[in-house]
């Protein structure tokens, strides 16, 4: 190892092999007779690296359940699993009013029925199945038409889907069988309040003319190669 002199900056060697490993040591300068400390050569106690900084928490991800919040005794199914025929036609009953009347005409010509609590509980339904019936009456569920969340969903379904579905209205503001008042309100039939006592022959007259439109509707596409 080299060292100097703090006094006179004479430069001496000492052998490795006689530095004190463990302490510093003095030595006197031959050249100027002046006593120093050394201890360059004791290198200090490398101290363990610091442990790597944790990695970043990831940010958590916020998410808006307030669309996912449901009334657990709204959507809860109380109701007896019910297994259909690939055949079955299905009619939804949206009319707490009328309820015996629609069950009664509908049953007749052969559909299966049932009921929803509300109109959110009514959405519910048609996410798992498809119903080729749907019952509507204006006031159902306390809102308005505008308001009502069923009947936002069968007016905004694609077409492709909505033409499968017979979509009756009911309602004290209604004329029925009023072909106009039905295009307004994006439904296949509207029938008032007063008339349900001849619903079975409203149904038979408004779905059979559904039935020859869409086939008029199905052949014109045939025609023209867009089937």
């Amino acid at each position: 190892m080299q060292v100097t002199c703090n006094a006179c900056q004479r430069s001496m060697k000492i052998p490795d092999e006689k530095l004190p490993k463990e302490h510093a040591f003095s030595i006197t300068c031959p050249e100027c007779k002046t006593k120093f400390k050394v201890d360059q050569h004791l290198k200090p106690k490398e101290s363990a690296p610091p442990p790597p900084p944790p990695p970043p928490k990831e940010k958590e991800q916020i998410v808006d359940t307030t669309s996912m919040v449901v009334n657990a005794e709204e959507f809860e199914d109380d109701e007896d699993l019910v297994i259909y025929d690939e055949n079955d036609q299905i009619a939804l009953i949206l009319d707490d009013n009328n309820k015996d009347v629609w069950t009664k005409a509908l049953e007749e010509i052969n559909f299966k029925i049932q009921y929803a609590r509300s109109p959110e509980y009514a959405v519910h339904k048609m996410k798992f199945t498809h119903f080729h019936f749907v019952a509507l009456n204006e006031n159902f569920g306390n809102v308005s038409l505008d308001e009502s969340p069923i009947y936002q969903k069968v007016i905004e379904m694609p077409m492709v889907t909505r033409r499968n579905i017979f979509f009756a209205l009911v309602g004290a503001n209604f004329k029925s069988l009023n072909n106009m008042q039905a295009y307004q309100k994006s439904a296949n039939v509207v029938i008032n309040e007063k008339n349900l006592e001849k619903l079975g022959d409203i149904l038979k007259k408004s779905i059979s003319e559904n039935e020859i439109f869409y086939k008029v509707y199905k052949e014109t596409l045939n025609a023209m190669g867009k089937s």
